[in-house]
């Protein structure tokens, strides 16, 4: 087989293989393992313990395609690979949103399930718009003021996080704070799934639609604009979907960082520029990459009697290195 071909296949394949893992997930989770497995004589797969691990292979296969997808979302808006969500603060205004449906859902009647993914879109949204607002110069964005504004303005959402913290029932406290953290849980709850599922299934079908647009918009927003590229429409649509998409993610394993920035970066340097194939890539490349921190996280904890430990800490600990090694790398390059 030609290397040409070779490079068509391989997102068919990855795009097979998430969707037969999203698939699996909606599957196990909406209808159960025991409806799925017992016709075919699986009893063993129906215990309760499958169940739960069924439901939390599923949510961190679909929070890390999710998150891997807003980053290279972001990063081919702004043309700046340290761009992501948790980076931008995108995670922090979604947390929110999700502590404040935590806190007054059941006060204003509303169903926190479903309420929580509604406010976090809210709170993602206003916070990208003001990063995107505070990078802005001369009609074009500055790569580094994005990076400041969005740290800025995420510890300003860290603050009001602890101040919603005096309103949470402290009954609920503890379980909060390990999933400010980033916690994947034990059970997810099938509607917060079908909400990441479907969030991700939005960001990679919008970039898949849209990938010839940013390999255009990489080249500078002149030479999109004389290509024919609707600018301010596809800025508007990147950040419609990055939030949406966040907030799900953040609402279901709450905001885990730097899989964003690591995934797109990587899978960037094996297959190229092309967004097509990298949208492909990186959901896939999320799922497993995100499973296999909470495998490790989980796999540490257990020795230590540590209970759970939140696979942010994973992540970032990997995360927070590509982030100096980019940081660095562009400064190099920017200097004569």
């Amino acid at each position: 087989m030609s290397h040409l071909h070779r490079t068509r296949l391989a997102p068919l394949l990855s795009l097979g293989l998430f969707l037969a893992l999203l698939f699996a997930g909606f599957a196990f989770t909406l209808m159960g393992p025991v409806s799925v497995l017992e016709p075919l004589g699986l009893h063993f797969w129906t215990s309760p313990i499958w169940q739960d691990r069924a439901s939390r292979v599923a949510a961190a296969a679909l929070c890390g395609a999710t998150l891997s997808l807003c980053g290279l979302t972001l990063q081919g808006l702004t043309r700046n690979p340290l761009a992501e969500p948790y980076v931008l603060g995108l995670s922090s205004g979604a947390a929110v949103g999700v502590i404040a449906g935590m806190a007054f859902a059941e006060r204003l009647g509303l169903a926190e399930v479903l309420s929580t993914p509604l406010l976090a879109f809210v709170g993602a949204a206003v916070t990208l718009l003001a990063v995107y607002a505070a990078a802005r110069r001369r009609g074009q964005i500055d790569p580094y003021a994005l990076i400041l504004s969005g740290v800025m303005i995420g510890t300003m959402n860290g603050a009001i996080v602890m101040a919603l913290y005096l309103v949470l029932e402290p009954a609920r406290l503890a379980s909060f704070l390990s999933w400010s953290m980033g916690q994947v849980p034990d059970r997810a709850e099938w509607p917060l799934l079908i909400a990441t599922g479907t969030g991700a299934l939005i960001a990679l079908s919008w970039v898949w639609w849209r990938g010839p647009a940013f390999d255009l918009l990489g080249l500078g927003d002149d030479v999109a604009a004389s290509s024919g590229v609707p600018l301010r429409r596809l800025k508007l649509e990147a950040l419609l979907v990055a939030g949406l998409a966040t907030a799900c993610a953040v609402s279901l394993c709450g905001p885990v960082g730097f899989v964003g920035l690591v995934v797109p970066h990587v899978l960037r340097l094996v297959i190229g520029p092309s967004h097509r194939a990298l949208a492909l890539a990186c959901a896939l490349g999320g799922a497993l990459f995100l499973s296999a921190a909470d495998t490790a996280c989980r796999a540490v904890a257990a020795p230590l009697d540590i209970g759970k430990l939140p696979v942010g800490v994973a992540t970032a600990l990997v995360g927070g290195p590509v982030f100096i090694y980019l940081l660095r790398h562009r400064e190099t390059r920017s200097q004569p």
